[in-house]
């Protein structure tokens, strides 16, 4: 069995191990070494990255108690392995560090959650971009507030994180958090006065050097609450995102940055009256329009003004005017949106004439009709004065 590196101190960025088993597994080669410092996917945190000479490994797994280390299937790595016993191993200690950061501040944000409300992490997943965690139960905003608070509160404690591996007698008599059924030795996690969990996987020695722990979002899952979570560089590189993006929107409107939030809302109300305002004027015009067009047969108008609403409401407008149809068409992105009513006879057989030929779809009542289709404004045109 693969000694555990990691278990025992996860700043360990550089190992010696040998080669107990590998062999190729389709497009990858797979290594079995006789000590690892490289974590394993589990728990819902993915796995280490690095080398082991230069080979790069790019994914990690634990096969029914084995570990397992995966690279790319090629000629020279095979080589490699068959001429050499002995490996160096080399973490990215880059990803390593962060996801300890992440992986210690949802310790820290799911203890206080615990302790807070008697809820229970029943999900756990340390993505590249973003950590989410699910509960068992309904948070508000005040309650989220409360936890970041009180986790970036139990960051500047600077506490240390303790590792245990008590016996099966001496774990009968502690009290702790655990996400999964653990196999074998159990290592419990401790942050004095926080959280107490069974876990597996590589954490910073002192809550300090997570940095800062925000609380990105959180919504309503399953019953409970998912938050969304970063931790450390994470964070701070989403902050300043948001921020910049906030100095732009200052700048923009030539509004202070702690009143952004105020101006754009005035700017939205505005934009709302204004809306209703054009919308207004727009109708006064298709009426002065639909006032003008004198009685045909067939009456068939292209126009692109008639955007959203507007276009069934003013193919209805001239209902009385047309003795068999009147059909309305506006141009979306290239696409022909079309109104189609009549006062004296049954739309539905056009309207399937009309998608049949233009590849279009849409339906409706008898007497008004609507749809989409792709063709140019002279060939419906010609369709529709042809049609009987």
């Amino acid at each position: 069995m693969t000694e555990k590196l990691f278990e025992a101190d996860s700043y360990i960025s550089e190992f010696d191990c040998e080669v107990i088993s590998f062999g190729e597994d389709k497009n990858r080669i797979y290594i079995e070494t006789d000590k690892t410092a490289f974590f394993p996917e589990g728990g819902g945190q993915t796995s280490d990255k690095g080398y082991l000479d230069e080979l790069h490994i790019s994914d990690v797994q634990l096969i029914d108690g084995r570990i397992f280390h995966y690279t790319e299937n090629t000629p020279e790595a095979l080589d490699l392995l068959k001429s050499k016993n002995k490996l160096h191993g080399k973490i990215d200690m880059k990803k390593r560090f962060s996801d300890m950061q992440q992986h210690s501040g949802e310790h820290i944000v799911s203890g206080i959650v615990c302790s807070s409300f008697g809820y229970n992490n029943v999900g756990f997943h340390l993505g590249t971009e973003i950590v989410t965690l699910d509960f068992d139960g309904a948070l508000t905003r005040e309650d989220i507030d409360r936890v970041e608070l009180l986790a970036n509160k139990a960051i500047w404690d600077n506490k240390e994180i303790l590792v245990h591996f008590p016996t099966d007698e001496e774990l009968k008599n502690i009290s702790y958090r655990s996400k999964i059924e653990i196999e074998g030795q159990t290592r419990l996690v401790e942050i004095p006065g926080i959280d107490m969990c069974a876990c597996c996987a590589p954490h910073v020695k002192m809550t300090g050097e997570i940095g800062v722990i925000e609380i990105v979002a959180f919504e309503k899952y399953k019953g409970g609450t998912r938050v969304s979570i970063l931790c450390g560089e994470r964070a701070l590189r989403d902050m300043r995102h948001k921020l910049e993006e906030n100095r732009k929107v200052s700048v923009l409107t030539s509004a202070k940055q702690i009143e952004t939030s105020v101006f754009v809302e005035k700017l939205k109300s505005d934009k709302e009256k204004a809306d209703y305002e054009i919308v207004g004027l727009k109708r006064e015009l298709l009426t002065l329009k639909a006032e003008a067009i004198e009685k045909s047969e067939k009456i068939i108008i292209f126009d692109d003004k008639l955007q959203g609403k507007l276009l069934q409401d003013f193919t209805i407008s001239l209902m009385d005017k047309a003795e068999t149809f009147v059909a309305c068409f506006s141009s979306e992105s290239g696409i022909y949106r079309y109104s189609i009513a009549s006062n004296s006879c049954n739309l539905r057989e056009l309207c399937k004439a009309l998608n049949g030929a233009f590849s279009g779809r849409g339906g409706g009542k008898p007497e008004l009709v609507q749809g989409t289709l792709t063709g140019t404004e002279e060939e419906v045109r010609e369709f529709l004065k042809n049609y009987q």
